[in-house]
């Protein structure tokens, strides 16, 4: 970032050199020709050291960021251990969310205003992204170690990629074939070597199972919401919607779906303690909304391809909170699925070479 904007810099002021080897800055002073390099070089120190901590800024949100994301895992890990019912434990978590991003949408955009032709597909990415994978989530780490489950949810960026080959009509390579094969390994291998054997091999086997469901429902998620947004930016609309009016509407359509299963668990008959709220504050205000703003202003200042890369710290985070806060345990094939997922995740990833490189 710095080398670019030095360069970038460096190209404005070659272009104002004048042909009599004089240098014209903004203020539209001539410097004579030998001030021009001392000129030149204060310029472009000034930009770097301004660019720099920013740059730095940034990639530090993004890291908290995750951090933040990794920790949800054994926070929800904890809330089920507390015998707390996993869709009453969303349904109280979005009750917090949802009034919470429509004040923020208010406050910024002055309107909650949506096209009547998006809702059908607000509704299906609600129940996607909020109900479904909420409720994979919570039942995952009920029956498989958080630690565990982070890993597999570290798999997303391959579904992601796959089924856009297919959804997107983009090309699928043999690269992405053989990343689509590596993850699925890591996956298969934590499942049947995980050092998590307290809730036993099938509760580990359906927790990662529902954790995987998990995954598949946000990867559809992230291809309906490409077509979406690609389309109504080829229809020409006259307003587009922000990313965070659909995650306020995605949030508050995915919410009305956890009201009706919520009433049959009866939360009304479990004990909430302290504890208890304190998780789902955390996962409803730092995990969720804290989150999202950290991570949007990180692609505001560096791009999505380059903010989505930290994505891969959220299975660290997850391992190693779950580890301290949580007791659970680590060995050689906890970093064996890491890698091999890691290993998928930079593969489907990985941009053809041009036929003129």
């Amino acid at each position: 970032m710095a080398n670019y904007k030095r360069e970038e810099i460096e190209g404005k002021i070659q272009s104002q050199t004048t042909s009599t080897g004089q240098v014209i800055v903004n203020s539209g002073l001539v410097l004579p020709t030998e001030t021009k390099i001392t000129e030149a070089a204060a310029l472009v120190q000034t930009a770097v050291s301004q660019v720099e901590p920013r740059t730095w800024a940034v990639y530090s949100g993004l890291v908290l960021t995750m951090f933040i994301w990794g920790l949800a895992w054994p926070v929800g890990r904890a809330l089920e251990i507390a015998n707390l019912p996993p869709v009453s434990i969303a349904a109280i978590r979005y009750t917090i969310v949802v009034p919470i991003l429509f004040a923020i949408l208010w406050l910024r955009e002055g309107s909650f205003r949506i096209d009547r032709s998006w809702i059908p597909t607000l509704v299906i990415m609600g129940v996607l992204n909020t109900t479904l994978y909420q409720i994979f989530f919570l039942y995952g780490v009920k029956y498989a170690a958080a630690s565990d489950d982070s890993l597999v949810i570290g798999f997303g960026p391959v579904l992601i990629a796959i089924m856009a080959s297919f959804v997107l009509k983009e090309r699928l390579s043999g690269t992405k074939v053989l990343g689509f094969a590596s993850g699925l390994a890591g996956i298969v291998a934590i499942s049947l070597f995980s050092p998590n054997t307290g809730a036993g091999f099938s509760n580990r086997l359906l927790g990662v199972t529902l954790v995987f469901g998990g995954a598949t429902a946000y990867a559809l998620y992230t291809i309906i919401l490409r077509r979406f947004i690609a389309a109504n930016h080829s229809e020409n609309h006259g307003s587009q919607p922000s990313s965070l009016s659909i995650l306020s509407w995605i949030s508050l359509f995915g919410w009305f779906f956890f009201i009706p299963f919520s009433l049959l668990e009866a939360p009304w008959d479990y004990t909430w303690d302290a504890a208890s709220w304190a998780g789902i504050i955390y996962l409803a205000v730092l995990s969720t909304v804290v989150g999202y703003f950290l991570y949007i202003e990180g692609v505001s200042k560096i791009g999505a391809g380059r903010s989505a890369i930290f994505g891969n710290l959220v299975p660290v985070f997850g391992v190693l909170t779950s580890y301290l806060l949580l007791g659970e345990s680590l060995s050689s094939w906890t970093a064996v699925s890491f890698l091999l997922i890691f290993a998928g995740v930079l593969l489907v990833n990985r941009k053809p070479k041009s036929s003129g490189s």
